[in-house]
């Protein structure tokens, strides 16, 4: 007849069971606050003919990463209205901004889209967006795409989902509904079904 387990060796189950889980999932669980870090000390803004650094004064509770390119002409389409939105919902008291996260060929390029669009929010430092792999994973298959992180550095949203691209007005309103469950008054701004919106990157 089998013998039950004893104390002794349930304990030594579990703890066997807890350092498994531990050495499978250390990056998944220090991926969202590392992200968090490396955004933030990675940041730039456009100048006339340079990129200079950027710090947050206070780190905003939600980001949007905005991967677009100069070259991308639904990303053209989209930065006017995702201006807008980020206008109306920081007016509102939103504690939130979005990051550009370059898919440029060049620094040059990004700092032309960049100047061109009016982009009143930092980038990542072009330099240094090869060596972010964890953030070049989120851009998803092709441009334009928001991702929402929140402070913790958890995906909020995506336009992304693997390789189905679900667009961005889904993105948008789970911005702007976030938002209003931490406490925030906001109505959903501008938030449409325009081509730019849900158009999927390779029409």
């Amino acid at each position: 007849m089998r013998s039950e387990p004893t104390h002794a060796g349930l304990l030594r189950i579990l703890t066997l069971c807890a350092a498994l889980v531990a050495w499978m999932s250390p990056a998944a669980a220090q991926q969202g606050p590392r992200l968090r870090r490396e955004i933030a000390e990675t940041l730039v803004v456009a100048d006339a003919d340079r990129m200079r650094p950027f710090r947050w004064t206070r780190e905003p509770a939600v980001i949007a990463l905005y991967f677009g390119a100069d070259w991308c002409g639904p990303c053209h389409a989209f930065v006017p209205d995702l201006v807008r939105i980020r206008a109306a919902l920081r007016e509102a008291g939103a504690d939130t901004e979005v990051v550009y996260v370059s898919q440029d060929h060049s620094e040059t390029q990004m700092r032309r889209y960049m100047r061109q669009q009016q982009m009143p929010w930092p980038a990542i430092d072009y330099r240094r967006i090869d060596a972010l792999p964890a953030l070049r994973r989120l851009a998803g298959t092709a441009p334009p795409n928001l991702v929402l992180l929140d402070r913790a550095g958890n995906v909020l949203a995506s336009g992304w989902e693997g390789r189905h691209y679900i667009g961005l007005t889904p993105v948008l309103r789970t911005w702007s509904e976030h938002l209003r469950r931490a406490a925030v008054d906001t109505t959903p701004p501008l938030l449409h079904d325009g081509p730019a919106a849900h158009r999927h990157p390779g029409d």
